[in-house]
């Protein structure tokens, strides 16, 4: 039986078509680092070295973006790491990755609602303004909607909902298909009365068979840090470096590192 459309709606089939064709598209072949290579650009607010993304000055974050890719077969993901390194970049990458090509509900959780605003207008809205293809993303919905907020950025087929880790209601309003948990060393161990915030943002992904789950931090106190008991209970990989000397690939530390000073040469 053929479908009938509403009277009054002569691009009503059009659009019924353009939906349906989005929807069965196979996934891009871009992973997220080679997105971030292509696309990302870094605002001057919130970097150092403003300009073009470029994944080889941290090779380290590669493997860790492309795992957040959505024809990766990895769902759950955990980052311990140093300070600075780019954690939480990785996580705004995979963030401008979906929202630009593979649009669904995403889960941006930090460990405070007053992070949340910071991050939203420093970190985020300059990446959305320095990043053409996101700015065409995001202006798209707002020509048509006024729904964008500072903890809900809206764009065709999804959003980026930011949460804190200390507000039970927020971490239990929506379902998700991606959610991405920063710096949860500093979560607190229960909100509201609900249990770990952790736990309860990753129940968001429950409607969705094809979610992700990712988490990163600096681990803090030895013996609670929620991180390093991730860490330790998944495959504990680390990120090898070849010797300067002889090539052996070897995870550094900080007791491996030499330096030296020397005089510069007057001519």
């Amino acid at each position: 039986m053929p479908l009938k459309l509403p009277p009054g709606l002569p691009n009503a089939r059009a659009l019924l078509r353009s939906i349906a064709a989005r929807a069965l598209a196979p996934e891009p072949e871009l992973t997220v680092s080679q997105w971030s290579d292509q696309y990302r650009r870094l605002s001057s607010k919130a970097s150092a070295e403003p300009g073009r993304w470029q994944t080889a000055r941290t090779p380290y974050l590669r493997e860790i973006m492309d795992a957040l890719t959505p024809s990766h077969p990895c769902t759950d993901g955990d980052f311990m790491k140093g300070t600075q390194i780019g954690g939480s970049e990785a996580i705004y990458n995979a963030a401008g990755y979906l929202a630009h090509l593979v649009p669904c509900p995403i889960g941006l959780v930090m460990p405070t609602t007053d992070t949340c605003k910071t991050i939203s207008k420093q970190r985020l809205q300059p990446m959305i303004d320095e990043t053409p293809v996101l700015r065409a993303v995001f202006a798209e919905q707002k020509s048509r909607t006024s729904s964008n907020t500072v903890m809900m950025k809206d764009f065709a087929g999804g959003m980026w909902r930011l949460m804190g880790a200390n507000s039970g209601p927020g971490l239990r309003n929506m379902p998700l298909r991606v959610v991405l948990q920063d710096e949860i060393d500093a979560y607190p161990d229960d909100v509201d009365g609900e249990g770990d915030p952790t736990v309860l943002a990753d129940k968001r992904t429950d409607q969705f068979a094809r979610s992700k789950r990712f988490k990163c931090s600096t681990p803090k106190i030895k013996g609670k840090s929620r991180i390093d008991r991730r860490y330790r209970a998944g495959s504990q990989a680390r990120y090898f470096v070849p010797c300067p000397h002889c090539d052996h690939l070897h995870s550094l530390r900080w007791g491996q590192v030499r330096w030296t000073l020397e005089r510069r040469r007057e001519l």
